[in-house]
């Protein structure tokens, strides 16, 4: 093997010791949170605490929050959706692509093997009769950090997608625990509908009996028969309303919709309220803020590789090669070579591509941080809301709950006059039909409750599950 040329040595060394500068050369550091909402809302003064949770007490926030309702089908038919439910598994595909986004940008700050071959005989198409090979190696040197700011630009992006993938499983969570209280309390009013409907047929049935003797007007039969079909009515809309809902059911757990009952219409207690002076740095647990946050760095990034694109690749290469004709006569027969090298690229003039990248990417990343902003007023707007609607709706369950229990009282008083007398069926089958009413309000403001709390677990971010 020939000796190297002192110059191609001094070329070399310099290529090295230019390597020694890729420890100083930082790239841009990550934007925090505070930083971006002061960036995204330099106008808005945020509190740091929730105004609506100052006039609450009881137990803290907490992640899994689904353990809290003792609900053992919901436990088992949420793990049974997160297996099959078709959007999971697409983002469980977007994260995989993600990561593989992430290895193809780290896999320039490596060098790159490359191997070149050829065979051919005296007749070959060239009629050279060449065979040869070569192996060659070529490595940039980031000197200035434009590889390392795509690989950080491509993990903030993979970040914002397993972010969206943990928004899904949570929202695909929330919505199956709203959807499953839901379908029980209809399976629950279409039984107590049936029940009205019988009861109305049955006094209906009692005026007629009354008109024959001639206590009861034909309009008060008519009246009695009307309301008999309507409740009919209402009865059929309440079996198709919860049919509907069990499919609902059905297609988020990713099972054909048979509108099959669930076994059991249970519904868990209200939690207790959350305690006064929730911290606002809460928000910083939600999927949606962690991927809007991720995108904006990850916007900044790409933006920085575009401004380093104008300065020059500096790249080492090195190669080996091996050729041999049986046509002409190579000087002492086949030939070797062996060497190394370095070469720089300087982008002169590119027709003004370069800078209008670099204009496309620092108005991306502009929209990525006011969009950033908009989450995070969003998610401040959904806590209030959240907070001051589950106060509301528990107030009211307890204004329902008083109503049901003294049409129970009512129901009772009746049954024991009619024992005595003072009263016939006709009364009884009325307050038949306004204890299930009251029923039906109460069991759906308890609904209305359970699902508020849930929307407060949402609005708060952190896990549903352990």
């Amino acid at each position: 093997m020939k000796n190297f040329p002192a110059s191609r040595f001094a070329l070399i060394a310099s290529a090295l010791l230019g390597t020694a500068l890729l420890g100083a050369c930082t790239i841009s550091k990550i934007q925090g949170s505070k930083e971006l909402t002061e960036k995204s809302l330099p106008s808005v003064t945020l509190p740091n605490q929730f105004s609506a949770s100052s006039n609450t007490t009881g137990m803290q926030v907490d992640t899994g929050w689904l353990k809290q309702f003792n609900d053992a089908e919901l436990n088992e038919l949420a793990t049974e959706a997160l297996k099959n439910n078709p959007d999971i598994r697409v983002m469980a595909a977007r994260r995989i692509q993600a990561e593989s986004l992430i290895d193809a940008a780290g896999g320039a700050q490596y060098p790159g093997l490359n191997a070149i071959g050829n065979v051919g005989g005296k007749a070959g198409s060239s009629g050279s009769g060449l065979t040869g090979y070569f192996i060659g190696a070529n490595w940039e040197l980031d000197l200035w950090g434009r590889v390392r700011t795509s690989v950080a630009a491509a993990e903030q992006n993979s970040k914002a997608i397993n972010a969206d993938q943990d928004a899904a499983r949570l929202s695909l969570i929330a919505t199956l625990t709203k959807s499953v209280w839901f379908a029980r309390n209809l399976q629950d009013q279409s039984s107590l509908a049936n029940q009205n409907a019988e009861a109305a047929a049955k006094f209906a049935e009692l005026m007629q009996v009354r008109e024959k003797v001639g206590a009861s007007s034909t309009s008060e039969v008519s009246a009695a028969l009307s309301n008999a079909a309507q409740s009919k009515e209402a009865a059929i809309n309440a079996a198709q309303t919860r049919d509907q809902s069990l499919r609902a059911v059905e297609v988020l757990v990713g099972r054909y919709p048979k509108a099959e009952p669930l076994k059991t219409t249970f519904l868990p207690d209200l939690p207790p309220p959350v305690s006064p002076g929730l911290p606002a740095d809460l928000l910083e647990r939600r999927p949606d803020v962690i991927a809007a946050e991720a995108r904006v760095n990850s916007a900044f990034y790409l933006a920085d590789e575009k401004r380093l694109a104008r300065l020059p690749k500096i790249s080492l290469t090195a190669g080996f090669g091996y050729i041999n004709s049986q046509i002409f006569s190579l000087i002492n027969g086949a030939n070797t070579s062996f060497g190394v090298g370095a070469n720089a690229s300087v982008p002169l003039f590119m027709g003004g591509t370069i800078e209008a990248q670099i204009a496309y990417q620092n108005a991306e990343a502009q929209a990525a941080l006011a969009n950033y902003g908009k989450i995070v007023l969003t998610a401040f707007s959904d806590v209030e809301n959240a907070l001051s609607g589950e106060s509301n709706w528990r107030d009211r369950s307890k204004q329902l709950e008083i109503q049901l229990k003294e049409q129970k009282r009512i129901m009772q008083n009746t049954n024991a006059e009619l024992k005595v007398g003072r009263v016939d069926q006709r009364q009884v089958q009325q307050q038949i039909i306004s204890t299930n009413n009251s029923e039906m309000r109460w069991r759906q403001g308890k609904v209305d409750a359970l699902a508020q709390r849930i929307n407060l677990y949402l609005a708060l971010g952190g896990s549903a599950e352990e």
